[in-house]
């Protein structure tokens, strides 16, 4: 009963210091503004921007854990490669099994420092985006490349925009600060990991293991023909961590938020095609999904389901049935990591007493 109250408190516990509202209206117009202009201009193409745009502030993390203008640089280049380099990959059939695999522990190993962690998880996570997206030529692939580029180039200067003008007002929150990065350890873990200077065994044995995992989350999802199977891998890549515990608890969250924001974005869709009415929302959902980041990553998910369901249903219109293929593919993707997790601590600890 006490550790079943204990998990509850965990998944539940909200950082309300790290909500940010000034920071989710900054986020939503840079991420927005690709798919307005696209909207207006009948070049809905753009919406690839904004996939770029929502990558790259991701990557910079919830408050108190920003990342330098150089890395952020180098996270618009990676994660665009990555989301061209996926397209291709999922042109070749099964063959992209072996490749995601691939693709994957090279990303989680290539960005195994403690500053490029958080680039590292993002880059492989638009990797499986651009995998699971229709897209059935290397034209698509360039396209995507280079919108998703700019995307991350606007949101750039987004972020630093904002924080030139935040700089210029005083704070004293230096305890808020302590407090947030405390419980930020618990529910983003990525963002906090010890520092890593060579591929030890440990970090060696989590990336084989994520790429091992998401090749097996992608040949589930092509043998069962799920229409966005990106949404497997993504979750693996996410919630899989070397411990059990963080990955049945992060798992346990994206659930969660999952159901709820998929109720409410099939509430939605079914309603409404209404373009410019499902923009509106978009940029409703896009605030909040920003406001909220190290909050509770449960939470995020109730605004950010939404608006990745309402983004897709304005690619490819009258596609309701995508919230419940949402949910379909996260406890699918949370199960494999969970089972991954586990079995890669049993090895650990099986190492472990063969050495002692």
């Amino acid at each position: 009963m006490g550790n079943r109250n204990k998990f509850l408190n965990e998944i539940t516990c909200l950082d309300r210091s790290a909500f940010s509202i000034s920071i989710g209206l900054r986020a939503s117009i840079f991420v927005i503004t690709p798919l307005i202009i696209g909207l207006a201009t009948g070049h809905m193409e753009l919406i690839f921007a904004t996939i770029g745009a929502m990558f790259l502030i991701n990557t910079e993390g919830p408050k108190g854990t920003t990342l330098s203008f150089r890395i952020l640089l180098i996270a618009c280049f990676t994660e665009a490669i990555a989301f061209g380099f996926g397209t291709l990959v999922g042109t070749t059939g099964f063959l992209a099994i072996p490749l995601v695999g691939i693709g994957v522990f090279v990303v989680l190993i290539a960005e195994r420092s403690p500053r490029l962690t958080q680039v590292g998880i993002f880059t492989a996570m638009i990797f499986a985006v651009g995998v699971g997206l229709p897209g059935d030529s290397t034209s698509v692939a360039v396209e995507r490349l280079w919108l998703s580029l700019l995307g991350g180039l606007l949101a750039l200067l987004g972020i630093m925009l904002h924080r030139f003008l935040m700089s210029r007002k005083t704070s004293g929150t230096a305890g808020n600060t302590f407090k947030s990065s405390v419980i930020q350890q618990k529910h983003y873990p990525e963002y906090t990991r010890p520092s890593i200077s060579s591929p030890q065994p440990e970090t060696l044995r989590h990336a084989i293991a994520v790429g091992a995992a998401s090749a097996f989350g992608l040949t589930i999802g092509l043998v069962l023909g799920f229409p966005r199977d990106f949404w497997v891998l993504v979750t693996i890549i996410i919630a899989m961590r070397p411990n059990i515990g963080l990955t049945i608890r992060f798992a346990s969250m994206r659930v969660i938020g999952t159901v709820v924001g998929a109720i409410i974005a099939a509430a939605i869709t079914l309603e409404t095609s209404n373009l410019y009415l499902l923009g509106g929302l978009l940029f409703v959902f896009a605030i909040f999904m920003f406001a909220t980041r190290g909050v509770n990553p449960g939470l995020v998910q109730v605004f950010l389901v939404p608006f990745i369901i309402i983004l897709l249903n304005i690619i490819y219109p009258e596609q309701w049935q995508l919230a419940g293929i949402r949910i379909l593919d996260v406890a699918i993707g949370g199960a494999i990591a969970v089972s991954a997790a586990y079995l890669l601590g049993i090895r650990t600890m099986h190492n472990f007493w063969k050495n002692k």
